[in-house]
């Protein structure tokens, strides 16, 4: 399965919920945790945010630092929870 890193703050995560066996390491500390990420760069990572455009930014990161199966959730916890999919509140 993929690795869903969501790259939101600790308090959006706290309070709109997220996605089951999701990774919390909020964008701006992502650098610092490089080690987290998985040493093979052909692992597929979906990146999310609120809306989509934090994990765009974090897409373009991984995939600078050589990561090749990276996806942004487009539209971000929004979309998930409009499809009325599954969160952990």
């Amino acid at each position: 399965p993929p690795l869903v890193l969501d790259v939101r703050t600790q308090s959006e995560w706290d309070t709109d919920g997220y996605i089951e066996g999701s990774v919390l390491i909020p964008i701006n500390e992502l650098p610092s945790f490089l080690a987290e990420l998985p040493a093979d760069k052909s692992t597929m990572i979906v990146v999310m945010c609120k809306s989509g455009h934090r994990g765009g930014i974090a897409m373009m990161y991984l995939n600078f630092l050589g990561y090749t199966n990276v996806r942004n959730l487009g539209g971000g916890l929004g979309a998930w929870i409009a499809a009325e999919l599954p969160i952990v509140q």
